[in-house]
């Protein structure tokens, strides 16, 4: 099958099969942990981690430019993400599943980074300078498609089977073996679709054999403008990093959590009378006491919608237990610590289910993305990059101020939601295609895949070491405070991009003749 001069049949699925790893393990990994009970600090400091692979992912990026070819690269890593994505739904029934599925995705994220550095390196190496201007509005919309499939679809299929088993870690198992099944059919899928020549007719190989390892690194470096370029590519994600990090806690978290002075069953009756007794007296509770009072007493979770009571998940190993019901265990110790003064405690959050988050992401979300990324593309490819650098990265930006107005004023009405996710992923799919094909242009000259590896891995960083301490962020300044904080970082970005220096019209589409 010739596909060589049919980039619309390969470029589609190469791309998402890099955007579907790094959701599921940047992205959704956050709210499987969260409904799997792990705690918003340990899910920010180690789900950040998970990025160090994109990272460093420079250090080995000129063995995938020096060693076999780019496709061989990218259709073994996606085969290994596949592996990983299914050991990950096996493992998490087990016990000490957090830590077992964390080094599985780990690996995956090596993989992931692997596959991605031949993938950009392949595009590059296919398609002449005027047809990637074309394409990067869609390369930025299926890698974005990739990544709203992970956080709209397969989030909404674990909230169906979440309702379904009454089962979160049954759930989750299930989604994720899907998950594995479907990278298998995408890896199958670009074997036979991706052309089988890596050579641009349009530019002279490189003869690889003269170039070494340190002097590909060493010509990134003596780039024009390196220092502010640098500079740009960390700072340019500041705000969103930390924002990916908490949206989805502040979108899942209730509203609020409150003590029901009501008993509806002898368990219940015990552990009020147990409260009324000793904890509003300030009196010291035994093992057994503290365990009924985590077990037993009643307490309201307002979500949304509803007003449901927050249940013990039973049938749990110690550490399993307390990670599960982390949420009653924090609320009782909070009673116990003001002698049952404070009978409510304000989480800030929207209250969605995990199907509403894969509702929201997975159609509105979707089309406004795919809608401003096709866009985003089309505006560089007929009027260059410099016109529309500002205006872009503005859109995407922007947006932001959705969320704080969310966070303060919390409206019923879910269609504000709606309103709010559409805006803000037309204007990232609109604007990240700007940083894209800035990114390209950084890449520019020999060795553009390992140049094209070192300007994403240096996002990365950008994108790992804010996210890590955002949840510290958020907890010290509450989630409006936080969003505003978010969008203040994204100011330093901005200016920088007014000290960059490109061809006027970089990406512009050769006129035909």
């Amino acid at each position: 099958m010739k596909t060589d001069n049919k980039p619309w049949f390969w470029i589609p699925l190469l791309n998402f099969a890099s955007g579907l790893p790094y959701a599921v393990i940047i992205s959704v990994s956050v709210i499987m942990y969260k409904k799997l009970g792990i705690s918003n600090k340990d899910i920010g400091l180690y789900t950040s981690l998970l990025y160090l692979p994109w990272v460093i992912k420079p250090l080995w990026s000129p063995l995938i430019e020096l060693i076999g070819t780019k496709r061989k690269w990218f259709l073994s890593m996606q085969l290994l993400i596949s592996i990983a994505f299914l050991l990950v739904g096996f493992t998490i029934p087990t016990s000490g599943f957090f830590m077992m599925t964390l080094a599985i995705f780990w690996v995956a994220a090596f993989a992931s980074a692997s596959n991605d550095i031949a993938s950009d390196g392949f595009y590059l190496l296919v398609l002449p300078e005027d047809k990637q201007s074309f394409f990067i509005g869609i390369r930025s919309t299926f890698y974005r498609l990739a990544m709203l499939a992970g956080n709209g679809l397969i989030v909404l299929l674990a909230g169906y089977l979440e309702h379904k088993y009454s089962d979160n870690t049954k759930a989750w198992s299930y989604t994720m073996i899907a998950v594995g099944l479907l990278m298998t059919f995408i890896t199958v899928y670009n074997f036979f679709s991706t052309p089988k020549t890596e050579i641009n007719a349009g530019e002279k190989p490189v003869d690889h054999n003269k170039q070494s390892f340190a002097s590909i690194f060493a010509s990134f470096f003596r780039k024009k403008q390196i220092i502010i370029v640098l500079a740009f590519i960390l700072l340019f994600r500041l705000g969103e990093s930390q924002l990916i990090k908490m949206l989805t806690p502040f979108l899942v978290d209730p509203i609020k959590y409150e003590l029901v002075e009501t008993g509806l069953d002898e368990g219940q009756t015990k552990a009020l009378e147990l409260y009324n007794s000793k904890v509003k007296n300030g009196e010291k509770l035994s093992d057994s006491e503290l365990q009924l009072l985590y077990s037993k007493l009643p307490i309201l979770v307002e979500m949304r919608d509803q007003k449901k009571p927050l249940a013990e998940v039973e049938n749990k190993d110690k550490q399993e237990y307390k990670n599960a019901n982390k949420a009653r265990i924090d609320f009782v110790d909070l009673l116990i610590a003001n002698k049952g003064n404070q009978k409510t405690i304000k989480k800030g959050g929207m209250g969605l289910e995990t199907e509403d988050i894969g509702l929201i992401y997975g159609t509105f979300g979707l089309i406004a993305l795919t809608l401003g990324g096709i866009l985003g593309g089309i505006a560089i490819s007929k009027q260059g990059l410099t016109k529309w650098m500002l205006p872009m990265i503005l859109t995407m930006h922007l947006p932001i101020i959705g969320f704080i107005l969310l966070a303060v004023f919390h409206p019923a009405s879910i269609y504000y939601i709606y309103a709010v996710v559409i805006i803000e992923q037309f204007g990232y799919g609109f604007g990240f295609a700007a940083f894209m094909m800035y990114l390209i242009y950084v890449a520019e000259g020999e060795s553009k895949t390992a140049h094209y590896a070192l300007a994403t891995g240096f996002m990365a960083m950008g994108m790992m070491l804010p996210g890590m301490v955002s949840g510290y962020i958020q907890e010290y300044l509450g989630y409006g405070n936080f969003f505003i904080w978010v969008f203040l970082a994204t100011i330093p970005g901005i200016i920088l991009s007014r000290f960059l220096i490109f061809p006027k019209d970089f990406g512009k589409k050769s006129e035909e003749v």
